[in-house]
């Protein structure tokens, strides 16, 4: 069976967009600094596109709101797809040693989404409809991750507790 048979839909797609036949990889040093200078643009618009939705909200009023949820919602889109190429290839981010992606990230990606949420139910001028909708289902949700990290985390050190306690026994 071919490779690219093997591989589905989903990395063919990603390669072909990523022009990953490219001969401009061929060469490994200029690979990883290209790489490297991809991961550096991919997270400026991670961070840029979310501060900027904020500030067309509470800036730009009612007319704003339908793009700046689209500017808000995009980076997310493309992370999934980030993560779900690297899956793909058996690599996990939460499996490197010394990684801690929840910390600060999260805080500071939480404060954008209220600020956002804010801006929108401001410029709505209202809890109701839509954006008071929206706004609610942010604040609940965010609450739900939150709680579902924390519960995580704890699963998470009890089970290396025990299989450090396991190790040591054994």
């Amino acid at each position: 069976m071919s490779e690219q048979v093997r591989d589905g839909w989903f990395l063919r797609t990603a390669a072909r967009v990523g022009d990953l036949g490219s001969p401009f990889y061929d060469e490994e040093h200029q690979r990883d600094v290209w790489n490297e200078a991809s991961a550096i643009g991919f997270q400026l618009l991670l961070w840029l596109l979310p501060a900027l939705a904020v500030v067309s909200v509470w800036v730009g009023g009612a007319p704003a709101v339908p793009y700046a949820l689209a500017m808000f919602l995009v980076p997310g889109l493309a992370s999934w797809v980030v993560l779900g190429y690297a899956k793909a290839h058996g690599v996990l981010g939460a499996d490197v040693r010394g990684v801690k992606p929840l910390r600060g990230r999260v805080v500071a990606w939480l404060v954008l989404g209220v600020a956002f949420c804010a801006g929108v139910v401001r410029a709505q001028g209202s809890t109701d409809g839509f954006s008071g909708g929206m706004a609610t289902g942010f604040v609940v949700g965010a609450a739900l991750a939150v709680v579902a990290v924390a519960v995580g985390v704890l699963v998470g050190r009890r089970r290396a507790r025990r299989a450090s306690a396991g190790a040591r026994s054994s």
